[in-house]
């Protein structure tokens, strides 16, 4: 009994023993609760910082900009066909070629219509001649007039002679009569020969034999033939880049034909698509800047607002949206708005057609204009590799109506 009650004193003091004691102070590592309000406060002034900083960004940037990344290069893609049907017989460029203005792209088979030119040139050889006849029947009739007049004359002086000499019987009412006669059939040979030289006149026309108009109806067909002839060659209407060759050797072309496309590199844009709601402020020639994917964020173009198109894509759609219908659902439309691009920066930097971009426009200044005002007095694009020159054939067309 005794050692039973002497251990749990011992017990008792070793268990006390094993109990933390408390601390007065508090662990070394312990952040201190002053240290957390002063983290919490300059987190919350960062906030604020960052939110007077984006405040300032809009008000002084931002609400002065419309950007859109619905936005891709446009520019013109020029259709090259033939003038003239006929067979390849050789084209000189492929696809991605650059080409020249005026350089040679297609030959056709000019055959047929050489044999049309040598035919066009002899009939109008033929034509001369029958013209040359005609002036040549005026002449005739001119002297048959005369011949007809100098009859008439003298059978009128021997009427008259005889009209007065018969009363007094020198000459017989035989002669008389006679004479009458002659003078009534030299009369109406005379007005005969007149109206023969009014047709031969009428048909020669009151020009010279050059301007007659069966001439002139006739060279029109040989320059049409002559035409025809140089337009078996096909010239690059423009300078680019060949796209979409189609054509080969052989192949019968029409002039609906297409035989390949030519994108020039100096007249490119870029067709922006803002939404409806971000064309409040934008008006024509405001500047802009653009980006394209293919080069990046480092190489910027400047340029301006050229134009607003007049209708959302959807109204030239082939089957044009009808909204009065029950199910109808409002859609923020969007609007083509064509930007100009940098012709300096286009020359290091060229643009292929359909390329994405991004596009951010300044709208600051809401004076311009929100359509163009000016209408346009000169061609957009222009080319003169369909002129013919017939200075040469004029020449070939006088030597041959001259020595017909």
């Amino acid at each position: 009994m005794n050692n039973t009650s002497n251990e749990k004193p011992e017990i008792k003091a070793a268990s006390e023993n094993a109990l933390p004691k408390p601390q007065a102070n508090p662990p070394a590592d312990a952040p201190p609760k002053s240290h957390q309000s002063k983290i919490l406060i300059l987190f919350t002034l960062f906030l604020l910082i960052v939110a007077v900083v984006l405040f300032l960004f809009w008000f002084f940037y931002l609400r002065f900009h419309e950007s859109t990344d619905d936005a891709y290069a446009n520019g013109n893609m020029i259709n090259v066909n033939a003038a003239v049907p006929g067979s390849v017989i050789s084209f000189f460029a492929d696809d991605t070629d650059l080409v020249l203005e005026g350089q040679l792209l297609v030959l056709l088979d000019d055959t047929k219509y050489k044999l049309a030119y040598e035919e066009q040139l002899a009939s109008l050889a033929a034509d001369v001649l029958q013209v040359k006849q005609l002036y040549d029947n005026v002449k005739v009739n001119t002297a048959n007039r005369d011949s007809r007049r100098i009859s008439l004359q003298k059978a009128k002086y021997d009427y008259d002679n005889r009209a007065q000499l018969v009363s007094s019987l020198s000459v017989s009412n035989e002669d008389f009569t006679h004479a009458k006669d002659d003078f009534s059939i030299a009369e109406f040979n005379f007005k005969q020969a007149e109206s023969q030289l009014k047709m031969a006149l009428d048909a020669a026309g009151n020009t010279s034999m050059e301007k007659h108009p069966l001439i002139e109806e006739r060279k029109a067909r040989v320059r049409e033939a002559y035409y025809n002839l140089k337009h078996c060659a096909i010239y690059a209407p423009a300078t680019g880049y060949v796209a979409l060759r189609v054509v080969e050797v052989g192949k019968w072309v029409q002039t609906t034909t297409p035989i390949m496309a030519i994108i020039p590199t100096d007249y490119v844009w870029v067709d922006a698509n803002f939404k409806e709601t971000q064309l409040t402020k934008m008006r024509v020639g405001q500047p802009a800047e653009v980006t394209l994917d293919i080069y990046g964020s480092d190489v910027v173009y400047k340029g301006k607002v050229l134009g607003i198109a007049s209708g959302t894509g959807s109204i030239f759609s082939i089957i044009p949206p009808q909204n009065a219908t029950g199910n109808w659902i409002k859609i923020v439309q969007r609007l083509p708005v064509r930007i100009s691009l940098d012709p300096e920066v286009l020359k290091q930097f060229p643009v292929r057609l359909g390329l994405s971009a991004y596009v951010d426009v300044d709208v600051t200044d809401v004076s311009l204009p929100m359509l163009v005002q000016r209408v346009s007095d000169k061609p957009v694009s222009t080319t003169n590799v369909f002129d013919i020159d017939f200075s040469e054939l004029d020449k070939i067309m006088d030597m041959i109506i001259e020595g017909a």
